[in-house]
């Protein structure tokens, strides 16, 4: 992967971060939702959030992200000075999910032994 592709996911990584705690009215963003990751298109045309979130209702939560991405990309806009901002798509991180089961059945497992 490019340089400049690895700096603009960087950098929408840190904004986007930044701008769901300073910058969204919505409650149910604000607080409980974390970027996990961002993917960019080689072209720059679209990008893909990951994010992960203590909200049991991940679909209300990827549903929200998604209504507001318009809205966030917005404010991006004015922030960041790039020929082409990429289109942001929000998607959960099920890595950070499985994970969590990894280690549980593994700790359940040091507990039997």
């Amino acid at each position: 992967m490019s340089s400049r592709i690895d700096k603009v996911q960087d950098l929408l990584h840190k904004e986007i971060a930044k701008l769901l705690i300073k910058d969204l009215d919505n409650p149910v963003l604000s607080s409980f939702v974390t970027i996990s990751g961002v993917r960019v298109s080689k072209d720059l045309r679209y990008s893909e959030i990951f994010f992960t979130s203590l909200d049991k209702d991940i679909n209300k939560v990827e549903k929200e992200l998604n209504k507001a991405s318009s809205y966030i990309r917005n404010i991006l806009a004015k922030r960041i000075h790039l020929k082409r901002l990429p289109s942001l798509k929000f998607t959960y991180d099920k890595s950070f999910s499985s994970s969590n089961k990894i280690e549980s059945i593994l700790e359940n497992l040091t507990k039997h032994d």
